[in-house]
């Protein structure tokens, strides 16, 4: 054979062998794809998966970049990228991805199609979230597809974001091991009447802050501290939920001791015990029942390096919150002292005008996305927050403690884990 068509001959051999290994290695990527049980069984024969030419070769796609990016293997992070390529996760026997909200009964994340929501049962809302938002929502993952719930659970609960109504506690079960801060801030020496002081917001505040931590299911504890203005009072506190809405009981019941030391822990000891009742009329709204006494009850206002004799202070609490939209709440509350001694009304000028009338407050609350942080809006006629304290008036401050002496505050709840 001569030279010239040997030649001829292998180039032809080379071509023919190249081609047929592109053609038979392009197949098997697609088998791949084919095998994976949720890949679109409309697509598992066409080369057009990978590839810009529907007939195959040439260029590839986006998807065939990342798939050969990935080594040829199909991926979570792809299915979630390329989901028009793939079936639901619910398809093919298997479960959707989904995730529960740690100390919610309520709230999950579902994907489907590489796309997250947020489900709420109780709103009974579908929110699309992004992977940022699904991230910042703590969620724990579901360890099997089918849930079952012990207990007879209720499904028209009003679940409160804040520990506080305005002041009362909303008797909410702190889960174990989670941590609650707890920011107050009150305007009590300027009204909201008047506006060229911005409704009192440019006077004088007084904030206060606190923890509560969760040491089991049922029993949580914490601390909280005033200023100044209030006698720099220290209260340390622990409770227990007694009755929970969530497992099926009526209402929650939560009893709490709280120790106050005023001074900064150093005297002026006051001991109040509580119940906070809590009862849901359907998942939109909540009333609150709150009794409390006080011993070793001082009133506001008295110089905080000085000591006074404590009285006995029995206090009657109520209120209600209503959930116009699903992350907006209004609500009401008011506190009334049961006992003519506790109100302080004499002529000692360390009282003040006295108590003359029971603290009230009015607030809007807004809830986060993830309902593990909310800021509240306030107006009241009472600037103490502590248990011993939020029934008192800011006439024991020489100031107007009726309606038209509203002031302004605000509240910040944050559920930090």
């Amino acid at each position: 054979m001569p030279m010239k068509n040997a030649l001829k001959l292998v180039s032809l051999t080379i071509v023919v062998l190249s081609t047929a290994a592109s053609t038979r290695a392009l197949p098997d990527y697609l088998k791949i794809f084919a095998a994976d049980p949720l890949s679109r069984p409309e697509l598992r024969t066409k080369c057009a998966v990978c590839h810009i030419n529907p007939a195959g070769a040439g260029a590839r796609n986006e998807f065939g970049t990342a798939f050969a990016a990935a080594g040829y293997a199909i991926t979570a992070e792809l299915r979630e990228r390329f989901w028009d390529r793939f079936l639901p996760a619910a398809a093919e026997g298997q479960a959707p991805a989904v995730t529960f909200r740690r100390g919610s009964d309520s709230e999950a994340i579902i994907e489907m199609n590489g796309r997250k929501y947020l489900v709420n049962t109780r709103e009974r809302t579908v929110t699309p979230v992004t992977s940022e938002q699904a991230q910042a929502i703590s969620v724990r993952k579901a360890k099997a597809a089918r849930v079952e719930y012990s207990g007879a659970g209720r499904d028209d609960i009003f679940e409160a974001v804040d520990v506080r109504v305005v002041n009362l506690p909303t008797a909410n079960p702190i889960p174990k091991g989670s941590l609650w801060v707890d920011f107050t801030h009150r305007f009590p020496f300027n009204e909201v009447r008047e506006k060229e002081l911005f409704l009192g917001l440019d006077g004088f505040a007084v904030p206060s802050f606190g923890v509560t931590y969760g040491i089991t299911e049922r029993i949580h504890a914490g601390a909280y501290r005033s200023s100044t203005v209030l006698g720099r009072p220290i209260a340390v506190f622990a409770g227990a939920s007694l009755l929970d809405e969530r497992k099926g009981q009526a209402f929650n019941l939560m009893g709490r001791v709280t120790l106050e030391g005023r001074d900064n822990f150093q005297r002026n000891f006051a001991t109040t015990f509580e119940l906070a009742l809590a009862r849901s009329i359907t998942r939109h709204a909540q009333l609150y029942f709150v009794p409390s006494v006080t011993f070793g009850d001082r009133p506001l206002g008295i110089a905080p390096d000085r000591n006074y004799k404590g009285r006995t202070a029995p206090a009657l609490g109520i209120g209600g919150a209503v959930r116009i939209r699903p992350s907006l709440t209004l609500m009401a509350e008011a506190n009334l002292r049961l006992s003519e001694t506790s109100r302080y009304i004499g002529n000692r000028s360390e009282y003040g005008f006295g108590i003359h009338r029971p603290v009230v407050g009015f607030a809007v609350e807004k809830a986060s996305l993830s309902r593990r942080h909310s800021f509240t809006l306030s107006f009241s006629n009472g600037p103490g927050t502590t248990p011993a304290q939020r029934s008192m008036t800011r006439g024991l401050l020489f100031s107007d403690d009726s309606i038209g002496g509203l002031t302004i505050g605000f509240n910040l709840t944050r559920r930090l884990f």
